[in-house]
């Protein structure tokens, strides 16, 4: 998904893409937690690691989409959501 949306003026919001932005740092904590020996402490200290790198990537997405729901519907007086997903694939409604 290119564009996180397009309103009816046809102003465009471009997807933030956190996880392209994030994925060296992932990377590296990925590749230090296959390093560690299954059972380990340290390993267990890598998932924990890990799983907090993820966890960011994942609040970063989700703010971003409240915040910009937020700042649309202030701004409007009216919103319309469409599924486009059947529009796409040529599915009749």
């Amino acid at each position: 998904m290119k564009e996180f949306y397009t309103d009816s003026n046809g102003e465009v919001v471009n997807n933030p893409r956190y996880l392209r932005k994030s994925e060296l740092r992932l990377k590296r904590r990925q590749r230090r937690k296959s390093a560690r020996v299954k059972g380990s402490k340290n390993r267990l200290k890598a998932i924990k690691f890990l799983g907090r790198a993820h966890f960011k990537v994942s609040s970063q997405r989700k703010d971003f989409a409240i915040k910009t729901a937020e700042a649309l519907i202030q701004s409007n007086d009216m919103v319309v959501y469409e599924d486009t997903e059947s529009v796409q694939h040529g599915e009749k409604s």
